[in-house]
């Protein structure tokens, strides 16, 4: 049986987490959408944190005394701090074994400075593109990769929801990269017709 309680961690707190990690992240999910808003949109039940894959020696090091699991098809399994086979790209993170996860990590695919869309090799960006940083310096990923990735489950509530408050605030370069990409990774998707 998974355990699913989660700590309610606000962006700072992840960020005084990750201090002094010595790779790239970004705030993800759903969270990085409100900090590109600028304001709380709805209830966040984690706190999602991208990397960029082959920093798992970092993370191990940075997270040493802390429960790190491979979380892959609803189940978990141990980390001894690997870098990942292609097939998983995810880890849930507790300071305590008993206690509630912290962090959901996902591993970002990237080659040459270019990140790859983990769906679609195709679909690519600069990595220094990725990131915007809030006003107290927190980095998290540009809401259109963001959106990107949500598409995939549109019809789920919280990323239907994301979506309408997000795409109306994209500037043009970012609504074109979004509908150039859905429409290449997910054709006939619903949200193409209002990225026109």
């Amino acid at each position: 049986m998974v355990d699913h309680r989660w700590q309610q961690l606000s962006p700072a707190d992840a960020a005084d987490l990750l201090a002094g990690f010595p790779e790239p992240w970004w705030i993800a999910g759903g969270w990085a959408i409100d900090l590109f808003l600028g304001r709380t949109t709805r209830q966040h039940r984690d706190m999602d944190i991208a990397i960029l894959r082959g920093a798992e020696p970092a993370l191990r090091a940075h997270f040493r005394s802390w429960d790190i699991q491979i979380a892959h098809d609803g189940a978990f399994e141990p980390w001894t701090g690997e870098p990942l086979p292609p097939r998983h790209h995810q880890f849930w993170a507790r300071p305590r074994k008993d206690g509630p996860w912290a962090l959901e990590l996902l591993l970002e695919n990237h080659a040459r400075g270019t990140w790859q869309f983990r769906r679609d090799a195709s679909v690519t960006l600069p990595v220094r593109r990725l990131t915007r940083t809030t006003r107290q310096g927190v980095p998290y990923l540009c809401p259109e990769v963001v959106l990107l990735y949500k598409a995939k489950f549109a019809e789920e509530g919280r990323n239907a929801a994301d979506f309408a408050v997000t795409a109306p605030a994209l500037d043009a370069a970012a609504r074109r990269w979004l509908h150039v990409t859905l429409g290449q990774t997910y054709r006939g998707h619903p949200w193409l017709g209002q990225l026109k």
